[in-house]
Formats: structure tokens, sequence, C-alpha cells
């Protein structure tokens, strides 16, 4: 509560949801097939079951990076592989990790960097990331790289971890990733030529030798196929340029077509990589078999395909084809499987899968061509109600006053506690993959003016923003938001957006705007006669104006918030808003004052829920912190109050991700 006591000020939201009303087979059905595994510190994609060759670079990784086992280096090893757009890159630092799993017990960390795309990965965002699966909660996460980087260092100090930064663009995105430890060891994969990285041993990988593509091509399609047609399989792998992806492409079209000859195909190859010249078109060592494969597709196969160009996170579930083609699931799946059986879709983990980025260009290039605009503005708002549906459900299971009753409307009769931690961090892991589709669901609804939508589906991130600290995309959905509910004419949704524009000013220590927000906000609830709306709003008031150092005017708010809950035997925001009054007292050197009112906070505040822990904690700490001084006029340290609380939750989420990974 010293330097960054807003964060610790118990905020109300718009639009909260007190009770789940759901149908518990439809939650349990989202659930089950919605979340995954929540993130873990053994983060590896799917290891290839038919990885082929590349021994010798694989003995030059591998031996490269266990010398971090030694820990005579005064750093950590790092390996660089370099080579052209379908190489095979990715697959061999998978294979590498897999190789080297028993040399790293302590974890695996991956993460596609995503340097060869429009948009790369900030070294502020996936150092967050990795710090999140060591324990470290988001309320005490730096917000600068520098410092948020020296903490990475210190947490990864004597562990043996393997990082794979995948994708890579530049020395400045890898630079903040890389441990100082001795006992650490880094894998790197890109296309670029990167330099300022002289630590680092760079592997250029090369094209796969000719037994090595034919070998690939015998575990894709079979070897007694390859061994009836030597010549067309010498041409086929002469046509691919001895590239991975352009030959598993391959394998994947000859495979679901098992009535091709090879002769047939490799000259369809050869003619089309030709056509594609005279266009002087770019990667034409992978393009020819992407649009053989293609145009051999079915019409539902290839629309599927075209349409899921419009995603842009890094990677995807198949429940989003139904949407999609407007087809029953069961349509829509048989499709997908399509896309998976021909290698133009990939799995990457349990559930979930990708695009390479060369295939997610063609599809997007296809998608242009033969879908018209307003085809795909239908489409990206089918997408956005699905996420907005999804969203509704999975944030039941971040909001601590819908968790509970969540987890027991789903799963009866069994232990409930390690369930709701479970369910808690998985959706927190739901939101954070998907975090780069949903952000666009949002823009996309704006742009359909389906102005409901845009607003519900802020209102929904708003918990996961809250609690992963991002201001920037709650501020940004919330700007969209507030116009929607002016455009719809809804005073009241309105109102509650501005509240939620004034938390995260709030939260970001803009305090004139935050203001603002509120003010309006309490204008149009005071409209509305909504005394509940005021209520909230107020007491939020009374935050800004504590940090305004305009005590009158914070108490002023308290105390009509407090009436107005007491008004309406609303006990646990009247508990909320005590815990407020007590924190304004302690930053007052009031300490008996802020027992007093914790103390009554607790009474009215549910104890399962993590605000009563909250509280409890800061309470427990003043009290120690005036027997402490009793003999003394010093008065308790807000600083210490804040730091025991933290430190705290840091250890709470430590043991529970513990827990986590011995029960998976």
């Amino acid at each position: 509560m010293s330097e960054n006591k807003s964060r610790y000020e118990l905020h109300f939201h718009g639009l909260v949801q007190d009770a789940v009303t759901v149908e518990p087979s439809q939650a349990k059905q989202i659930y089950q097939n919605t979340l995954t595994q929540p993130t873990s510190i053994y983060q590896l994609p799917l290891q290839l079951a038919d990885f082929t060759g590349r021994q010798g670079e694989l003995e030059r990784l591998t031996g490269v990076l266990k010398q971090a086992r030694s820990g005579q280096e005064s750093q950590a090893a790092i390996a660089l592989v370099t080579g052209v757009t379908g190489v095979g890159k990715s697959a061999l630092a998978v294979q590498v990790a897999y190789e080297l799993q028993s040399d790293f017990p302590d974890a695996q960390l991956y993460v596609n960097l995503r340097g060869s795309e429009g948009q790369p990965l900030d070294p502020l965002d996936v150092l967050a990331g990795f710090l999140r699966v060591w324990g470290v909660e988001d309320q005490s996460m730096p917000q600068s790289l520098s410092e948020r980087s020296q903490l990475y260092h210190s947490v990864m100090a004597g562990k043996r971890v393997l990082i794979i930064l995948d994708n890579a663009r530049d020395e400045f995105q890898i630079r903040p990733l890389l441990p100082k430890c001795s006992t650490c060891a880094v894998l790197i994969t890109t296309r670029r030529q990167i330099n300022g990285l002289e630590e680092a041993t760079i592997v250029e990988l090369p094209v796969m030798s000719e037994p090595e593509a034919r070998s690939l091509l015998e575990n894709l399609i079979g070897a007694e196929v390859i061994a009836a047609e030597p010549d067309a399989t010498q041409h086929i792998i002469t046509q691919c340029d001895y590239l991975p992806l352009a030959l598993r492409i391959t394998g994947g079209f000859l495979r679901q077509s098992p009535h091709w000859q090879l002769a047939d195909y490799a000259s369809k190859l050869e003619h089309e990589k030709q056509r594609l010249a005279q266009m002087h078109l770019s990667d034409l060592s992978v393009r020819p078999s992407l649009v053989l494969s293609y145009q051999s597709l079915d019409e539902a196969s290839a629309r599927l395909f075209r349409l899921l160009g419009l995603l842009v996170g890094v990677n995807f579930k198949a429940e989003v084809a139904p949407r999609l083609l407007e087809v029953e699931p069961a349509i829509a799946q048989h499709s997908f499987d399509t896309l998976v059986a021909w290698q133009l879709v990939t799995p990457v983990s349990p559930g979930r899968y990708r695009f390479h980025d060369v295939v997610r260009l063609f599809a997007r290039g296809q998608l242009a061509q033969q879908e018209p605009a307003d085809v795909r503005q239908a489409a990206r708002l089918r997408l956005s109600r699905w996420y907005l549906e999804t969203a509704e459900m999975v944030d039941l299971a971040i909001n601590p006053e819908t968790r509970r009753q969540l987890v027991q409307s789903v799963v009866k009769g069994k232990e409930q506690a390690p369930t709701e931690r479970r369910w808690l961090l998985t959706a927190l892991y739901w939101f954070e993959i998907e975090r780069p589709n949903i952000l666009a669901s949002v823009e996309w609804a704006h742009q359909a003016e389906a102005w409901d939508v845009v607003v519900s589906l802020a209102q929904n991130l708003v918990n996961f923003f809250n609690t992963h600290g991002y201001w920037g995309d709650w501020e940004r959905t919330h700007g969209l938001a507030l116009e929607a509910s002016r455009e719809l004419g809804d005073r009241d949704k309105e109102a509650q957006t501005l509240i939620n524009l004034g938390n995260v000013y709030s939260l970001a220590g803009q305090w004139e705007k935050a203001n603002q927000c509120y003010q309006q906000s309490l204008g149009i609830f005071n409209e509305l006669s909504d005394r509940p709306g005021m209520a909230k709003t107020l007491s939020n008031l009374g935050n800004v104006y504590f940090q305004q150092q305009q005590n009158q005017n914070a108490i002023d708010c308290y105390q009509q918030s407090l009436s107005m809950f007491q008004e309406l035997r609303d006990r646990y925001r009247e508990g909320q808003t005590l815990a407020n009054m007590g924190i304004f007292s302690a930053q007052n050197n009031q300490p008996e004052q802020a027992i007093q009112l914790w103390q009554d906070s607790l009474t009215k505040l549910h104890p399962n829920l993590p605000k009563f822990q909250r509280v409890a904690e800061w309470l427990q700490s003043i009290k120690g912190q005036s027997v402490e001084t009793s003999s003394s006029t010093q008065t308790p340290q807000p600083q210490r109050l804040i730091l025991y609380w933290g430190g705290a939750f840091i250890l709470a989420m430590s043991l529970i991700l513990s827990i986590i990974m011995l029960a998976g």
C-alpha cells in the first residue's frame, strides 16, 4: 500500500455476476472441451512420431546444451539453429529437447516468438509467462523489462532448465530471455541471421540429404509405394527441394489419395512450380505442394482451411470449426480431421493445433481471393459470438464469487478445494492462450457494429485482465465497449463500462481519468435511481480521492457507499467497503481504527473468498506491528503490510502449482 497501494484496494467492477445460473451439463461440456491443462514447467510441444534423420545436428546440439550440466561456464549454454523456411528447425529443436529431458529435470520452457510474422511477441510478455509458472503472482510482477528480467534471472538461478525460443526475430527479442545461470541451456531457432549472440553455438540446418528425404517419404506413405516408383520418388524429392515441410505436405496428399501414381503427382508438382515461378511468387519450395493439396480438398475442408486463416492466435482448437462453417459439429470435425490428415494443420499440444506460418499465409491468401469481404466479416462475427459464449462460462472460474458455485454445480460428491484451484488455473490458461483471438474478436464485433457482443465480451475479460495486469488490453477493449454502449443507447451498460474504465485508470495510477469515469458513472446511476450502482461507484471514487490525498472527499464517499450497502443489506459489498476504509486508516497512521474496520469487514465477507483471506492477513500484520511498536511512538509501516501479503500469496500460488503438477 505504499508506491503501488492502489493495487491492494478492493475495487467494484461493473456488471458483477453474483450467482451461477448455467445449466450444469452445459458448463461441464464447455470445460471438458475447452480447457486444457494449465501452464506448467514442462511446456514442450508434441514430438513428431515420424521425425526422420538429422543425426549429425542432433548430436552436435545435444553436446552443446549438455555442457550446462557441468556448471563450468559462467553463463547458460546457448545454441542457435538457422535455416530457410520449411527446413525443419522447430521439429529439430523439439526433438533435441525430448532427448535432453532427463538432463534438465527442473523445467523445459517453450515459446513460439512469432519472429517471422507481423506481430512478434514482446519479451516483456514472454517473461511474465515464464515467471507465472514458477508461482510469481501478477500483482508482484515487475512492470519494466529490466526489472522483470532481473527477477527471471533470480528465479532461474541454480535450476537445471532447458528453454526453447522458437522462431526468434532478433537479438533484442532474445537477449532478455537468456538466463544468467550455468546450469541452464537455451535452444533458439530463427530463419534470420542474428548478430550479437557471440556466446551462442550456431548450427546452420541444411536441407535433407537424399536418403533422409526418401526415408521421410517412406514413413509417410509406405516403403512399398516408394519402391514401386523409384524414379518418380526422386523427382518428387527434387521438386520439394529436400525440405521436410514440403515433403510432409506431399506425404499427406499421397496418403489421402492412394489412387494417384507418384509419376502423375511428380509431373503436376513440376508444372505447378514452373507456373508459380512465372508469377514471381515466393516460397516456391513449399507452395507447389500446398497448391496441389488445397486444390484436392473437398469443398467444406477447403473452405475451413481458408476461414482458419482468420485466426490471429498462434494455435487454436477444433471447436472453432462449426462456427466458421455454420454446420453441425460432427460435419465440421470431419473437415478439420481432413486438414490434419493432409498435414495442413498440425497438433502442437493435446487438443490444440497450428498452421506453419507459411501455410497460414497461404490460407489467408486463398481467403482474400475466394471469400468476399461480407462473408469474411460474417465469419469473424460468428467467432466473436463463440468466444463470448465461451468466455462467459470460463470467467465464472476466475471470479471468486462464482467459482465455488460453478464447481459445485458440475462436480458433485468429490473433493472441492483442489478442483477449484485447477479450474482457476485452467481458466486463466485458456484466456492467456486465446488472448490474441479474443482481443481480435472485440475488434471484429465492433467493426460489424454488433454492439451487444462488444460490451459483453469486454466485461467478461475484466477478471482476467485484472489478474494478469493487462491494463492496455483492458483500456482498449473498454474504450470500444463504451462507444458500443452509447450506440446501443443503454445507459446502464454505459455506466457499468465507465466503472471498469475507471478501475483500470485507477490501477494504472491515472487518477484524473479514473475520477472522470467514476463521476460520469455516478451521474448515470443517479439518473437511473440505481442504488447498487451508486454505492459501488462511490466506494471506487473514495479510492481515487484517497490516492489524490483528498481525505475528506474519500471519507464522505466511503461513508455514503457504506450506508447504501447497509440499506440494501448487501453484506459482502459492505465488507469490501469496510476493508477499503481500513486501508485508508492504516495509511493515515490510525492503526487502531484500521484494526476495528478490518475486524468488522471480516464479519461481512465470506471466509472462503480470497478477499476475506487478504483482509485477514492485513489485520494479522498490523496487529503484529502494533505489538512491536507499543512501547514506542512509531506507527505501523504500511509497506511491511504490503510485503507480508504479497509474499504469502506467492507462496500460496507456488503450493497450488506444485499440487497441480503432482496431481497431473
